[in-house]
């Protein structure tokens, strides 16, 4: 890795350390991941109650949720919101201090760690809904025959397995029992499926 890209990242992971953005990036990528993994889930369950036969459907409408959710709220929204926050501290110290801190390391420190949240938030809001439709991408891509029902089952099964994992990751941050956590997360996803699975009886 070249000598200057290592001084940047050391930079930024000097800022974030700075102003304590470590557990804000993490609850925007945990919130946003869950957000993103259940709204892709209701789409492809939404998709195949409706009768949708097409892999490219489940696939564009899954991937564009996810793109407008992570470019527009967790991009854009999220470094607009952690930005006017960090540039309020940034005031509040200069009036204590009685003195402009323009160009100073509080100052880039300031506008470099909404970027880095921003950066998290989206991060939740794209990757889990990808990798939820990996199964459909797979179809499309490898030009599979497979049956819309099995790759339904298929993509279910890896949302409620990222969601499990996600439940291991908070287990691990809050100290709980991992596999308790990710099974409390994975119901989540089980018990939304099992309601699509009713609805699909009953009509």
């Amino acid at each position: 890795m070249p000598i200057h890209l290592l001084g940047f990242l050391y930079k930024i992971r000097k800022y974030v350390s700075m102003l304590h953005a470590q557990s804000i990036a993490r609850r925007m990528l945990v919130t946003n991941s869950f957000d993103s993994l259940l709204s892709t889930l209701g789409i492809i369950l939404g998709a195949y109650l409706s009768g949708a036969q097409n892999v490219a459907v489940y696939v564009g409408s899954a991937i564009g949720a996810s793109l407008a959710l992570g470019i527009f709220s967790g991009f854009v929204a999220t470094y607009m919101s952690e930005r006017a926050e960090r540039l309020r501290e940034l005031k509040e110290t200069e009036k204590a201090m009685l003195k402009e801190l323009k160009g100073s390391i509080y100052d880039r420190a300031a506008r470099v760690v909404p970027v880095y949240v921003a950066s998290w938030s989206a991060t939740g809001s794209l990757l889990p809904p990808v990798v939820g439709v990996s199964p459909f991408l797979a179809a499309l891509v490898l030009d599979f025959r497979v049956e819309i029902k099995t790759l339904v089952y298929l993509s279910v099964t890896v949302i409620i397995t990222e969601l499990f994992l996600l439940g291991v990751y908070l287990g691990k941050i809050s100290g709980e029992n991992k596999i308790v956590s990710g099974l409390r997360m994975a119901s989540i996803g089980i018990a939304a499926a099992m309601l699509f699975a009713i609805i699909d009886l009953l009509i």
